[in-house]
């Protein structure tokens, strides 16, 4: 069996070696046989460091969320059949040419109380304008306001939603709450029509299923006797 081929090399050389990590097989020696010295070592290049391979920090699994909770609302709703016959011929007799939107918004204010400190009516066409303290205006102030493109009254305090639908043969049977908001009446009434159908949808957390009907029922009172909606 041959010995290994020992790489001639001084001892010193060697030492030079270890210390820069030069294989001595890849260094050409220039003393006598092809011995390695030390000036061999220091023309040859140090060898390349040893990069230690990148530490990766496992990632944390992301913390459960647990889901929010919403609670349901609960809503409720009551409606009516109010007869504008009464109100359609005081107009008439007046000479005025408002339109019963001014009364609806009136007598809504007046039967909702406290419930209604401000008004919000919801235009037929497309958007709505703020009236503030609706009770302490005349129907024709609120008719104004109604016919108004500007919506800058604040609204302090409840606000109710008031709506009509000019429609004929149509009865309302269920309604929506905007958010924040816990009473509302639509209305359903072709102009000239002599009856109108009217729905009270309101927050049964916020307002008892009692003090809704009575609303509501004020409401409808109101229309049928349209000269207590002027004092």
């Amino acid at each position: 069996m041959n010995a290994p081929v020992r790489t001639l090399a001084s001892p010193y050389a060697r030492k030079l070696a270890r210390e820069r990590g030069i294989p001595l097989a890849l260094v050409t020696g220039s003393g006598p046989n092809g011995r390695i010295v030390a000036e061999d070592l220091r023309a040859a290049p140090a060898a390349a460091p040893e990069v230690a391979a990148p530490v990766v920090e496992p990632v944390p699994a992301p913390a459960a969320v647990a889901p929010v909770v919403v609670a349901a609302r609960s809503i409720s709703a009551f409606a009516a059949t109010i007869d504008l016959a009464p109100l359609s011929s005081f107009l008439v007799a007046s000479g005025s040419a408002l339109s019963i939107d001014a009364f609806l918004v009136k007598a809504a204010a007046r039967a909702a109380g406290a419930e209604a400190e401000a008004i919000r009516w919801i235009k037929p066409e497309g958007g709505a304008v703020t009236i503030a303290r609706p009770l302490t205006l005349a129907p024709t102030e609120i008719a104004r306001q109604i016919g108004s493109d500007a919506d800058a009254a604040s609204a302090e305090g409840k606000v109710m939603v008031v709506s009509r639908l000019a429609a004929r043969g149509v009865r309302p049977v269920a309604g929506s709450l905007p958010t924040g908001i816990d009473l509302r009446i639509l209305v359903v009434a072709a102009d000239g029509s002599e009856t109108a159908e009217a729905l009270v949808v309101h927050g049964a957390d916020a307002i008892a299923e009692t003090e809704a009907g009575d609303i509501l029922t004020c409401f409808r009172d109101l229309l049928e006797a349209p000269l207590r909606l002027l004092v």
